[in-house]
């Protein structure tokens, strides 16, 4: 059943509750550095929750012109109404932040808001004309970039005098994820002080997703680019504060989630010669990609009730099938046995002609009345149904997981669709599938997933195969000696994703890594404990 998307959800419509409102009026007061009248940008305005904390906030008595911009005409009818009654100096303009500053040129002194959270599928394909005018301006690259509030935020900041001041709120995302690097580039090369506010999960009940506050000064005459990150930790007992440097060559910025300690003692262990990024050991590439894995992934049944049994190639679903860290032929025929879609459809031009047979060519037609042949990747097939089937790889490693990602011996040979990916080991490596896979499950190499992936919404890890590669590894060769102890470990817990796997990992990769005391990987434990638990918040 088709889940409906909600006008507000289109347009990132949750708004700002008065006390994230405030702290960002506070760090603007903050960060300014003159005295006199300000003029004020607030490109994302919803119903006018900043038009209404700033005319209670200080900041308020120095606006000499605010300019607000909402798209949606029944929220910008309600912005005007508190900006008439707040007695500010202003206007609401109605239409799209982005086309209002590609037509615009003039300064602001400073710049708030809360830019919505939507993903560009949901918005007018005019949207990305004006960003890639933004993107041109600024030197930003916005390829790839997939929600609405990178390109807005950016917009806005460039707005800036130099020396004006900023305070956005954003979705905890803004730490990673391969889209956002290049707006955190050009940020922190744009911006003399550069500060997050973080939250406890939940301290904002009315909004769906995990916030932070994100504020700075924009580079005035004189000033060099620092290329710090100064973190703000509100909790129930005060506030802590820690500040970072920002590395060029770190794609995400989840480590300066953790604090500099912390992060100190990660770079130590980078830094062993008995640890390695996994991109030099071996590779995980994109399996098959079907197009419609409910209609060509089977079980058994439908393989007999429409005589398919001779395009029926064995494979494995979801990782949470595979209850240790090897796959076998076993453990294939449970799976078929438990009605699981243990089959992949392989329509071959080499295989006999589906449309001859009177059973398979029901199916078929059942998939077209279903329009599957109208999916795009099915329409770019000729026949739609005809899967370029991507052979097996030797490893396997889903592309999401919950608690952290399993990797698994593929001793069955069997296929994997997108949802897994497939894995070589590369021809320099000393290490063998087992070893690689014995030595995977331990808290470092964990830790930089969660330091190299993205998460969502409801707290999945999400790894690509570039990230993937930059995951660090263990990799002592005799680890393989320890598989099936740590085989048996992760079976016992039935395949679920199991602390004891961890922890009988690190005990033993531990023992095996010239360097890597039980003191280190405790520090490893600890600092991916503390971004699991905030990502897993976020559910």
């Amino acid at each position: 059943m088709a889940v409906e998307v909600s006008p507000a959800k289109l347009r990132g419509g949750f708004y700002s509750p008065q006390s994230l409102v405030r702290v960002c009026l506070d760090r603007v007061q903050s960060l300014l550095t003159t005295e006199g009248p300000i003029r004020l940008l607030e490109p994302s305005a919803g119903d006018g929750a900043f038009v209404a904390g700033i005319a209670r906030h200080p900041l308020g008595e120095r606006v000499s012109w605010m300019t607000a911009i909402e798209i949606v005409d029944t929220e910008a009818g309600a912005c005007r109404s508190v900006l008439a009654n707040s007695e500010l100096p202003g206007a609401v303009v109605e239409g799209s932040a982005l086309a209002w500053a590609t037509a615009t040129h003039e300064p602001y002194d400073a710049a708030v808001g809360n830019p919505p959270f939507v993903r560009f599928q949901f918005v007018d394909s005019s949207e990305a004309t004006h960003t890639a005018v933004i993107g041109e301006r600024t030197g930003v690259l916005f390829k790839g970039v997939s929600n609405l509030w990178l390109p807005i935020l950016v917009s806005a900041v460039a707005a800036l005098r130099p020396g004006g001041a900023f305070a956005f709120i954003v979705p905890a995302e803004c730490f990673t994820g391969v889209s956002g690097h290049h707006v955190r580039e050009w940020i922190v090369d744009h911006v003399h002080e550069l500060h997050v506010d973080l939250f406890p999960p939940g301290s904002f009940p009315g909004v769906l997703q995990e916030v932070v506050i994100l504020s700075g000064r924009v580079l005035a005459e004189g000033d060099e680019p620092t290329r710090r990150l100064r973190m703000r930790k509100h909790g129930e007992y005060g506030m802590r504060e820690w500040t970072h440097q920002v590395m060029a060559e770190h794609k995400t910025w989840t480590r300066y989630l953790l604090t500099p300690e912390l992060v100190a003692q990660i770079e130590s262990v980078l830094a062993l010669e008995s640890v390695g990024l996994l991109g030099g050991v071996a590779k995980f590439e994109v399996a098959t990609v079907t197009g419609a894995n409910t209609y060509f992934c089977v079980a058994d049944r439908t393989l007999d009730e429409y005589d398919l049994r001779e395009w029926a190639r064995p494979l494995l679903p979801r990782t949470r099938h595979a209850a240790g860290l090897i796959y076998t032929a076993e453990d294939h025929k449970l799976l078929a046995a438990h009605s699981h879609p243990a089959h992949l459809l392989d329509f071959a031009v080499s295989a006999a002609d589906p449309l001859k047979r009177e059973k398979p060519r029901s199916y078929l037609q059942l998939g077209e009345a279903q329009e599957l042949h109208l999916r795009y990747k099915c329409s770019i097939r000729t026949p739609w149904y005809q899967v370029p089937v991507v052979a097996p790889g030797v490893l396997m490693m889903a592309k999401r997981s919950h608690l952290f990602p399993r990797v698994v011996v593929n001793d069955a040979g069997v296929l994997t669709t997108d949802t897994i990916y497939r894995g070589r080991l590369l021809p320099e490596t000393q290490l063998t599938a087992r070893a690689f896979a014995a030595a995977f499950h331990n808290s470092l190499t964990l830790l930089t997933a969660e330091i190299e992936g993205r998460s969502f919404g409801g707290g999945v890890l999400e790894l690509v195969p570039s990230e993937i590669s930059r995951l660090a590894i263990p990799h002592p060769e005799d680890m393989g000696d320890e598989f099936d102890r740590l085989d048996w470990v992760c079976r016992s817990a039935g395949g679920e994703e199991s602390d004891g796997l961890i922890e009988e990992t690190d005990r033993l990769v531990t023992k095996k890594t010239p360097g890597l005391t039980k003191s280190l990987m405790d520090d490893m434990r600890e600092a991916r404990d503390v971004l699991l638990n905030l990502r897993l918040a976020r559910n």
